[in-house]
């Protein structure tokens, strides 16, 4: 595994000219792009499922299962607000029923087999959620008990109509579930006290947490779907007295987070990869979920200053895949993101993501690939090491963003070098010394 040596230097192409100020001649700009690079899938972190100031946008619930990427599951806990402010009951309330709604996100937000009946079960938390607090993705929750919900067919296009108050009342299509005994005597119990307030109600009903149960997929079953709880029909809807109705929605004071867990058994590919400290590997893995990503070195990028000094122009990473490993089941990534590998070894954003996002890059390209500009980040690495001694080249991390666009899917990524397609890096520089 050979590191670069100056004989890459050597290897450039000259792109024009560059004037520093008016008072130095015009440097001559050129391309280094034969930089070793070593790639190799490993695990993604643990992601923040909810903080205060940034909740994820929608919440998946379900499970996929394939030979390549193994079983992925996602599951969501979930508080709810009180109708209004000041809320309670009219006089002489008979709760008939309780409903869980959920909005489906659209008719083609999902991914795995939508035919595939899915399993869960759900149950009241025994802990508080609170939205001052930050959750992660690999939280665990326990439940005072569990109710099961068996053989549920998500329905993404059709509209749903629902008798209230003996007028037929249309709803987009959302995920529907009547809720058991448990639940109901949650709120036929509920006092004036519990009700008074979102913080005594919340108090009073924990919330819910909604688990997939992914023990009897096959290969090639299961799905994921998209969730969405800024509305206020998504909710706790109770009916009372026949003809009333009050929707307990999560939108406003709930709080509401994902809950993610992967298991790689029997993935070969993936395994290997990541039983594999050290391996460079051609075909690689992003996953969304918690579940993997990319490391890409480029373990001689410091022997460049062997050399002088360089002024770095731009650094582009182009990172290629084959439109035939994607599908209507697992599409593509509308975007990407490559973060850096920090000294812990943990994602951390590059500079040029935090300085100048519109030519960063990452979005999904017609010819199936996704490019990046760093040219930030790569002057720090070559500053910091030729001024201060500080080795701050630890490698990136080609990851499927946790949010904006929320998705299930994962990817093949094509890792050959030097080939027409695969993976690129292209350093544009001027010696300045």
């Amino acid at each position: 595994m050979a590191l670069m040596t100056v004989t890459h230097v050597s290897c450039k192409k000259e792109t024009g000219s560059v004037g520093l100020d008016s008072g130095n001649a015009a440097l001559q700009a050129f391309e280094i792009d034969t930089f070793t690079l070593i790639t190799r899938t490993v695990r993604e972190d643990s992601l923040v499922g909810y903080t205060p100031t940034s909740p994820l946008t929608y919440q998946l619930l379900g499970a996929t299962k394939t030979s390549d990427f193994g079983l992925n599951k996602s599951s969501f806990a979930v508080s709810f607000s009180l109708p209004t402010s000041s809320f309670k009951f009219p006089d002489n309330v008979v709760i008939d029923s309780v409903v869980f709604q959920a909005v489906y996100t659209g008719p083609d937000q999902y991914v795995g087999n939508l035919t595939t009946p899915m399993n869960y079960t759900v149950g009241e938390i025994t802990e508080q959620l609170f939205q001052d607090s930050t959750y992660y993705t690999n939280r665990k929750f326990s439940t005072f008990a569990d109710e099961n919900l068996n053989n549920i067919i998500h329905d993404l296009k059709d509209s749903i109509g629902v008798v209230e108050n003996g007028v037929l009342q249309m709803y987009p299509p959302h995920l529907r579930v009547k809720m058991g005994p448990k639940v109901v005597n949650k709120f036929i119990n509920a006092t004036n006290a519990d009700l008074g307030s979102n913080a005594a109600f919340q108090s009073y009903f924990h919330g819910l947490l909604f688990e997939t149960v992914a023990s009897g997929l096959n290969d090639g079953d299961g799905n994921v779907v998209y969730l969405n709880f800024n509305t206020g029909i998504s909710g706790l809807a109770v009916y009372f007295n026949d003809t009333g109705k009050y929707v307990f929605p999560v939108a406003g004071n709930g709080t509401k987070l994902n809950l993610y867990e992967n298991d790689f058994t029997g993935a070969t590919a993936v395994l290997n990869q990541l039983n594999d400290t050290t391996g460079n590997f051609d075909e690689t893995y992003i996953q969304s979920m918690c579940g993997l990503k990319t490391y890409v070195e480029v373990p001689g990028l410091l022997d460049l200053l062997n050399q002088g000094v360089y002024g770095v122009i731009d650094a582009k990473f182009v990172f290629n895949f084959d439109k035939n490993n994607t599908s209507t089941e697992f599409p593509s990534f509308s975007r990407t993101l490559l973060l850096k590998r920090d000294s812990t070894g943990r994602n951390n954003f590059v500079l040029d993501l935090l300085l100048n996002s519109g030519f960063y890059g990452g979005d999904v390209t017609s010819d199936a690939s996704y490019e990046f500009h760093i040219y930030r980040e790569i002057q720090d690495i070559l500053n910091n090491y030729r001024l201060n001694g500080l080795n701050l080249n630890t490698g990136f991390f080609l990851i499927a963003p946790s949010d904006k666009p929320i998705s299930g899917s994962h990817m093949k990524m094509d890792m050959r070098k030097n080939v027409d397609r695969g993976v690129k890096f292209v350093l544009t520089v001027v010696k300045t010394k």
